[in-house]
C-alpha cells in the first residue's frame, strides 16, 4: 500500500498521484485525473461529492489513507511585505497585523501562512512572503476527504510545491543555488516562481489566452519578461542563470531555444510524466503534465524537504509562552493573605519585628514590578512598527504614477530606471534607458511624460546594447514639475432686478 495520495485540487476535478515514500526516495504507484460531475460538486455538497469520489477511488484501486493537497497558484494570494527585524517569536503576530491592513478580505475568512526571507546586511527590516487562500475553498476539500474517512496531512500551493519537486530532480550541474526561474503552464494559467540560494523569492500566476502553440508561447514570453522586470529589485542586479520549463519536451523544444537566447541562460525542460513511468505502466493522458508537479513536490516535502514552504494546516506560529496570569493571581492572593497575617502578627509582636515585615513586603513588591517589566519588549515592538510605518518612502506612489504613464513591454521596455529625490519633494528627476520597436514609440513615450506634468529634456542615447526585437535604444531625462495651482474661482454676483 502506498503511503500518500497527493492531489492538485482544481475546481473542475482532481489530478494526482499515489506514491510510497522511503527516506529521501519517492516511488510513484499510479497517476490519475478525475473530473467532477456537475450534480456532485464539493462546492454544493462536500459529503455527497465525497461519497461519489470514494467509488471512483475504489474503481482506480486507490487505497491510501493519508492525503496531501496542493491548491492551484491562481486560487491563492501571495504578498511580499516588510516587517521590522524583531525576534522570531514576535513575527507571526506582526505578519497578521500587516496582512490585515493590506487585505481586502477579513483574516477570519482566510487560511494564512508565511515564509520569512533571510535578513539582508545593513537593512533594519525583513521581507516576508505571506500566502493566503479562501477558508471556504480549503474547507470544501477537507470536508470532502474527511467524509471518506481519510486523513489530511498537509495543504499547500502548487507553484511552491512544484519548486520543491524541481529541487529534487537530478539535472547535470543544475541546482537552485543560482538565480532560477521555474515556469509551469497548466491549462490557461502560467505559474512563475523565482528562486535563489534555495530560497523562494516570489511566486506569480497569470492567465494566458488560448490559441495555437505559437500564440501561447508568445504570450508566455511576454509574461516572463514582465515577471522578471517586476522582480528585478529582489535579484539585486543579478541575471537569471537557470530556467526550468515544466511540460512536454517535444512541444517546448522551439520555445526552449528561443528563451535561452533571449535570457542568455541555460534552459531545462522537466516532464512529470517521465517520473510516473518509472513506477507504473498506466500513465494518464494529460493536456498539461505540469499539473502533477505540485503533488509530486508535496510528496518530496514529506520525505526530505529542501525548500521552506507553506502549510495551511500547520502554519508558522510563535512558541507558546507559559501562561503567567494564574501565577500573578496566585501572587496577588498570597500578597493579600500575607498582609492580613502581617497585620495580625504586628498586633502581637514587638516594634523590633516591624522592620523585618516591611522588608518582606518590599521584596514582594519588587517581584511584582519585575513581572510588569516583562511586558516592556512588546511595547517597544509596537513603537518600532509605528516608526517604520511613518518612515515609508513616497517613491512607491511615484512608481505607481509612472506605471500608468509608461506603455506595456509589447512596444518598449526599460532596462534601467533611476529616480532622484530632492529635499522636501517626493521626486525631482527621472532618468531611464531602454529599447523600442521604432522611433515613433520613443516620441510617444516622451509626449506621454510631457502630458503628465514632466519636463522632458531631449537627449541622444548613448546606450550601446542591442536587442533584435527592439532595435531602437533610447534614454529619458525628465523633470517632475510642481502641481499647477488651480486659479481661484470668482464669487458669483447677484443679478440686478
Amino acid at each position: 500500500m502506498a503511503d500518500y495520495l497527493a492531489i492538485n485540487w482544481e475546481k473542475t476535478g482532481l489530478s494526482g498521484v499515489e506514491a510510497h515514500t522511503s527516506g529521501s526516495a519517492v516511488s510513484v504507484k499510479r497517476a490519475f485525473h478525475i473530473a467532477w460531475p456537475d450534480e456532485l460538486h464539493p462546492a454544493r455538497d462536500p459529503i455527497s461529492a465525497g461519497s461519489w469520489l470514494k467509488n471512483e477511488f475504489s474503481r482506480l484501486k486507490i487505497a491510501s489513507k493519508q492525503i496531501l493537497i496542493s491548491f492551484p497558484r491562481h486560487d491563492a494570494t501571495i504578498r511580499l511585505i516588510e516587517i521590522p527585524d524583531v525576534p522570531l517569536e514576535e513575527v507571526p503576530e506582526i505578519v497578521r497585523f500587516q496582512t490585515a491592513t493590506k487585505s481586502s478580505v477579513p483574516l477570519g475568512q482566510l487560511m494564512l501562512d508565511y515564509l520569512l526571507l533571510p535578513a539582508q546586511e545593513g537593512k533594519a527590516t525583513r521581507d516576508v512572503l505571506v500566502a493566503s487562500i479562501s477558508k471556504d475553498l480549503h474547507q470544501q476539500s477537507v470536508k470532502t476527504f474527511q467524509s471518506m474517512g481519510l486523513e489530511i496531512v498537509s495543504t499547500g500551493i502548487s507553484s511552491l510545491a512544484a519548486a520543491e519537486w524541481v529541487s529534487h530532480i537530478d539535472v547535470d550541474n543544475a541546482n537552485l543555488d543560482v538565480p532560477t526561474l521555474i515556469v509551469n503552464q497548466i491549462d490557461h494559467h502560467l505559474e512563475l516562481s523565482l528562486i535563489s540560494k534555495y530560497e523562494l523569492l516570489f511566486s506569480h500566476s497569470t492567465s494566458i489566452s488560448s490559441g495555437d502553440q505559437a500564440a501561447i508561447q508568445s504570450a508566455m514570453q511576454t509574461e516572463i519578461n514582465r515577471f522578471l522586470l517586476s522582480r528585478s529589485a529582489q535579484l539585486g542586479g543579478q541575471n537569471i542563470e537557470l530556467v526550468f520549463l515544466i511540460g512536454d519536451p517535444l512541444s517546448l523544444q522551439d520555445f526552449t531555444a528561443s528563451l535561452g537566447e533571449r535570457l542568455h541562460c541555460r534552459v531545462e525542460v522537466l516532464d512529470p510524466l517521465l517520473q510516473i513511468k518509472t513506477g507504473s505502466d498506466e500513465v494518464p493522458v494529460l493536456e498539461s503534465p505540469g499539473v502533477l508537479a505540485g503533488p509530486l513536490g508535496m510528496l518530496y516535502a514529506q520525505s526530505q524537504k529542501k525548500l521552506d514552504g507553506v502549510d495551511f494546516l500547520h502554519p508558522h506560529k510563535a512558541e507558546e509562552k507559559p501562561d503567567r496570569r494564574k501565577l500573578q493571581i496566585g501572587l496577588g492572593v498570597a500578597g493579600v493573605v500575607l498582609i492580613l497575617l502581617t497585620a495580625m502578627y504586628l498586633t502581637q509582636s514587638s516594634v523590633a519585628d516591624l522592620d523585618d515585615q516591611i522588608a518582606e513586603r518590599k521584596k514582594v513588591q519588587k517581584d511584582l514590578d519585575e513581572f510588569l517589566k516583562r511586558g516592556q519588549p512588546t511595547l517597544e515592538s509596537v513603537a518600532l512598527i509605528d516608526e517604520w510605518e511613518n518612515s515609508n518612502s513616497k517613491a512607491l506612489k511615484i512608481m505607481q504614477e509612472l506605471d500608468t504613464v509608461l506603455p506595456g513591454t509589447d512596444r518598449v521596455y526599460l532596462s534601467e530606471l533611476d529616480v532622484t529625490r530632492s529635499a522636501g519633494q517626493s521626486i525631482s528627476r527621472l532618468r531611464a534607458t531602454g529599447h523600442a520597436k521604432d522611433d515613433l514609440d520613443v516620441r510617444d513615450l516622451n509626449q506621454q511624460l510631457s502630458n503628465n506634468n514632466y519636463r522632458v529634456h531631449p537627449k541622444r542615447s548613448n546606450n550601446t546594447t542591442t536587442d533584435p526585437a527592439y532595435p531602437v535604444p533610447f534614454e529619458i531625462d525628465a523633470e517632475r514639475l510642481p502641481a499647477k495651482a488651480e486659479p481661484p474661482q470668482k464669487p458669483a454676483t447677484e443679478k440686478n432686478n
